[in-house]
C-alpha cells in the first residue's frame, strides 16, 4: 500500500500487506457549499442574537479580532461578507478595527497581514498586532468570581462592539479551538498565557481533547464574557481544508452548536481491542514549528501504548519554537519535572506546558520524528531519533517491532480526535 502525507515536499509511504493497517482521518464532506455562501448565510441567521445589522448603528465602534498566521483560518475569505453586513448598519471604515491575538507568539509581518486580511483590508483599516509585553496596550477589566485577574488588550475597552472570529476544531488545551479562545488566551498577558496552558496539562489527555465542557473552557468562557465579547464568526473546515460549516453568534451558543458538528468531522472512534505496535502521525495543518506540531503528539498520545513506536511526520520550516528557545534547553519533560523548572529555574509556565505536552508521548514510547526543519540534534534534544525520510522511520520502527507489525496511521493530527471506546 502505498500512502501520501499531506506535504507535497516529503515522500510518501510504502506499506507492505502483510502490516495491518488502519488509517484514522478527518472526514470530507461530498460536496460542500460554496464557503462564501455558507458565511453569508450564517451572518444572516446569528444563534442567540440578533443579526449584527440590526443591532448596531453608524456610531458603533466595532473591534474585528482575528487570529494569527500560524491558524489556517480563511480569515481573508471571511471579512468581506462581514464588512458587509456591518455596513449595512452604517458602520463607517474609520470605526472598525482589527486586533491579531497572538497569545505569546511573534508579531506578524506587514505582508503577513496583507496575506491574512487580504491587501484592500490591510490598506483600509487599522490592523494591530497583540502587544502581550507593552502594558501600556493591557486593560484590566477586573476578576472573575474566584478572583483571576482578567487583564488583557485594551482595544476591547475602546470598543461598543467585539467580534471573534477563528476556526473550531479539537485542541489539546482547551478542547475545541475558536469561541472565547480567541480572547483567552488569544490576547492576554504572558502570564495568563502561561497559567492557562499550565492548567491544561494537570489533566489527562483524554479528558480534554474533543471536550466541548472541559474546566479549562470553563476558564475561557468566563474571561471572554468579563472581557466583553459580543459574538463569534467561527468556520470549520473538513480534511481538505474546505469550509463545510459557519456558526456566527453569541460565543457560548454558537461555539457549542458548532463543536457538535465539528466532532462529528474531527473524531475517529478507536477501538481499545485493537492495538498497533507503530503509530504515524502528521501534524497537518498545525505544521509551522514544534511548537505547534506538538498537537499531532497529542493525538498519539491519546491512542498509543507503553512502548510502542511513534513517528511524527511534520515540516516545521520555524524550527522547534521561535519565541521559547527554553524547549531546546531542556527538551520534553515530566509534569513534575517542568514543575521543578517552573520554580527552581524560572522556567515559563506557557513553555511549560508544551514540554509536558511532548514528554507525555516521548518518554514511554519510541518516538521517531521526520522533519526538514528540525535538526537531528534539535530531535534529539526533545527526545527523538531523527530520520531523513518517513520510509526510513517506517523501516526502523519494523526492524524494532517485527515485519508484521500492526501500523496505525493518523492523518491530520493536528486536528484529529481519537475517540477511544470501549
Amino acid at each position: 500500500m502505498h500512502y501520501n502525507f499531506p506535504y507535497p515536499n516529503l515522500p510518501g509511504l510504502e506499506i507492505d500487506e502483510r502490516n495491518e493497517t488502519k488509517i484514522y482521518e478527518v472526514k470530507a464532506e461530498f460536496q460542500p457549499e460554496d464557503p462564501l455562501r455558507l458565511i453569508e448565510q450564517s451572518l444572516a441567521r446569528p444563534i442567540g442574537m440578533e443579526r449584527f445589522s440590526r443591532i448596531l448603528h453608524p456610531g458603533s465602534k466595532i473591534l474585528i479580532i482575528i487570529d494569527d498566521i500560524s491558524r489556517p483560518t480563511p480569515v481573508r475569505l471571511i471579512l468581506p461578507p462581514l464588512l458587509a453586513e456591518l455596513g449595512r448598519a452604517g458602520v463607517q471604515a474609520a470605526n472598525i478595527r482589527f486586533l491579531i491575538a497572538l497569545g505569546t507568539h511573534r508579531p506578524m509581518t506587514a505582508a503577513e497581514i496583507e496575506q491574512k486580511v487580504g491587501p484592500e483590508i490591510a490598506r483600509n483599516y487599522l490592523v494591530l498586532n497583540h502587544e502581550w509585553e507593552n502594558p501600556a496596550a493591557l486593560h484590566d477589566y477586573g476578576r472573575l468570581d474566584d478572583g483571576t485577574p482578567v487583564i488583557l488588550n485594551r482595544q476591547m475597552a475602546l470598543a461598543d462592539f467585539v467580534i471573534g472570529v477563528g476556526s473550531i476544531a479539537p485542541h489539546p488545551a482547551a478542547g475545541f479551538s475558536g469561541g472565547g479562545k480567541i480572547i483567552a488566551p488569544g490576547v492576554a498577558t504572558e502570564a495568563a498565557v502561561g497559567e492557562f496552558h499550565w492548567k491544561s496539562v494537570q489533566f489527562p489527555e483524554r479528558e480534554v481533547l474533543g471536550v466541548r465542557d472541559n474546566p479549562m473552557r470553563r476558564i475561557i468562557d468566563a474571561i471572554a464574557a468579563k472581557a466583553g465579547l459580543s459574538a463569534i464568526v467561527n468556520v470549520i473546515a473538513d480534511g481538505r481544508q474546505r469550509v463545510v460549516k459557519v456558526v456566527t453568534g453569541a460565543s457560548v451558543q454558537a461555539h457549542r452548536l458548532g463543536c457538535e458538528y465539528a466532532l462529528g468531522l474531527f473524531g475517529a472512534r478507536i477501538d481499545p481491542a485493537w492495538r498497533a505496535d507503530i503509530y504515524i502521525a502528521d501534524s497537518h495543518p498545525m505544521d509551522q514549528e514544534m511548537w505547534q506540531a506538538v498537537k499531532g503528539m497529542c493525538a498519539l498520545d491519546v491512542v498509543a501504548p507503553d512502548g510502542a513506536v511513534v513517528i511524527l511526520v511534520t515540516p516545521c520550516p520555524e524550527g522547534v519554537s521561535q519565541m521559547h528557545p527554553e524547549i531546546l534547553k531542556y527538551g520534553y519533560v515530566s509534569l513534575a519535572e517542568a514543575d521543578r523548572l517552573i520554580r527552581e529555574e524560572n522556567l515559563s509556565k506557557v513553555a511549560a506546558h508544551n514540554m509536558v505536552q511532548g514528554g507525555r508521548l516521548v518518554r514511554r514510547t519510541t518516538a521517531f520524528l521526520v522533519s526538514p526543519g528540525v535538526g537531528p540534534a534539535e530531535a534529539e534534544r526533545l527526545g527523538f531519533r531523527s530520520f531523513a525520510t518517513p520510509q526510513s522511520a517506517l523501516d526502523a520502527a519494523l526492524r524494532l517491532k517485527g515485519d508484521r507489525a500492526r501500523i496505525a496511521i493518523l492523518r491530520m493530527g493536528g486536528d484529529l480526535c481519537p475517540i477511544v471506546s470501549g
